[in-house]
């Protein structure tokens, strides 16, 4: 598929309907054999949403959650305390520094690829990327394995993603996350009656169905099935008071929230995702870039680490007050970390081989570092972390079965966090595990 066809944020309705409808269908969902239910071990199953904040570009683990001061590596960036002894971040995050008792940090991520389009798709899907099929990304995979959450807003949203999100992939239109370009604007031109009053509105409808009619009854596949389904599902919201939810300036306060969020991209997304949630939707991305610092680091981080900072600390604050920061997942990732050599820019470089993410509420126990990387920050020490077990965290999060298998068109077998064959019980297995230590 072409690559315009892959940008979320970009396509008009029209192109996002046509890119998704043609993605192949006829997914079923077995029990792996031989598996029995398991109970969820503590924290398990807590998070009824979950919002997915993605650094695109390659946050530099060394200006935000594992700083190195003092160090031949560690640049310009100090630490400040965090009220546990041992443990600083980056000067940087001071607000989420003194709130530390609410969020856990992954220092001991590791990465295959040091490739931006590489390394997203490993975080959002756990897979490799193929030219033969796309994986979902999670909050697909939460719509199979739970069903839909809500009755007319969409089950996932993506708020200012890039290129080559794999949405759905192979689960197909009617599971394919909702592209929110820029949260100030929300969804475009969806109202139905924009400038048609309503009766021509639903004229042009029943004129529309009429010449897909003989279509439907001459090619009954699942491709035209769910693409039928999306529609139908798209149109339920146009007409639906719901769509309102997407308005950011209905928000309360919403001046005096702005300012609060940080009035920059990540902040308004992350008033839009909390509005979201608290209206029913279970997964939420926010996508925000400007990580890939090659050049001139120290006069960028300021900006983009504040303005993450910012943006993190008022979304648990309101979450906290609204009673859903229990109920809700906040993860943290990005594709990969960045060197700990400073390049002849005043920058740091692409470095797969470790970089930090976050957890906060649904079930997590804040306060603790998991994982640990060398004096210097360029490898994994203790306890590393693959993408594959970074999405079986959320999944454990969130209730989702590991243990599920589905089976592709192609007949291929996926799990959600990546699978493996068991030569000795002849079983598919996830390869990706929870970090139980986040619950505990």
């Amino acid at each position: 598929m072409k690559d315009q066809l892959r940008n979320l944020d970009q396509l008009s309705r029209r192109q996002f309907v046509a890119r998704t409808a043609k993605t192949a269908l006829g997914v079923s969902i077995l029990p792996i054999a031989g598996a029995s239910t398991k109970v969820l071990a503590a924290g398990g199953g807590k998070a009824e949403h979950c919002i997915f904040f993605y650094m695109a570009g390659g946050m530099t683990h060394m200006e935000t959650f594992d700083p190195k001061p003092g160090t031949e590596t560690g640049g310009k960036t100090k630490g400040i305390p965090t009220g546990v002894a041992g443990v600083e971040l980056a000067e940087y995050m001071p607000k989420l520094a003194k709130g530390f008792k609410d969020i856990a940090v992954v220092r001991s991520m590791t990465q295959q690829t040091g490739d931006h389009r590489g390394g997203s798709y490993w975080m959002h899907t756990s897979y490799q990327p193929r030219a033969t099929i796309i994986h979902p990304s999670m909050g697909p995979w939460a719509q199979t394995l739970l069903g839909k959450k809500h009755e007319t807003l969409p089950d996932s949203v993506v708020i200012g993603a890039g290129g080559n999100h794999p949405g759905a992939g192979f689960f197909g239109p009617a599971l394919a996350p909702l592209p929110i370009g820029d949260p100030d604007k929300g969804v475009q031109n969806a109202r139905p009656y924009s400038g048609v009053d309503e009766d021509l509105f639903e004229k042009r409808l029943d004129l529309m169905n009429t010449f897909d009619e003989s279509f439907q009854r001459k090619f009954k596949n699942d491709d035209v099935t769910a693409y039928t389904q999306f529609y139908e599902e798209t149109l339920k919201l146009m007409k639906s008071e719901d769509l309102d939810t997407f308005d950011l300036s209905r928000e309360d306060n919403y001046e005096e929230k702005a300012r609060r969020y940080g009035n920059s991209r990540v902040g308004k997304g992350a008033m839009l995702a909390k509005r979201l949630v608290s209206a029913g939707v279970r997964f939420v991305e926010v996508s925000a870039g400007g990580w890939d610092m090659h050049n001139d680091l120290w006069n960028a981080i300021p900006n983009t680490g504040g303005s993450l900072d910012q943006a993190l600390a008022s979304l648990i604050e309101d979450l906290k007050a609204e009673g859903l920061f229990e109920k809700t997942l906040i993860v943290l990732g990005t594709e990969f970390g960045r060197t700990p050599k400073i390049n002849a820019n005043g920058g740091r470089d692409h470095h797969p081989r470790c970089f930090s993410t976050m957890f906060a509420g649904g079930g997590i126990t804040g306060g603790q570092v998991y994982g640990k990387t060398d004096k210097l920050a360029m490898a994994v020490e203790e306890n590393p972390v693959t993408p594959k077990d970074f999405n079986a965290t959320i999944a454990h999060a969130m209730g989702l079965d590991l243990n599920k298998v589905v089976y592709a068109p192609s007949g291929r077998p996926f799990l959600l966090a990546g699978h493996t064959h068991d030569p000795k019980t002849n079983e598919i297995v996830s390869e990706g595990h929870p970090i139980m230590e986040l619950f505990s």
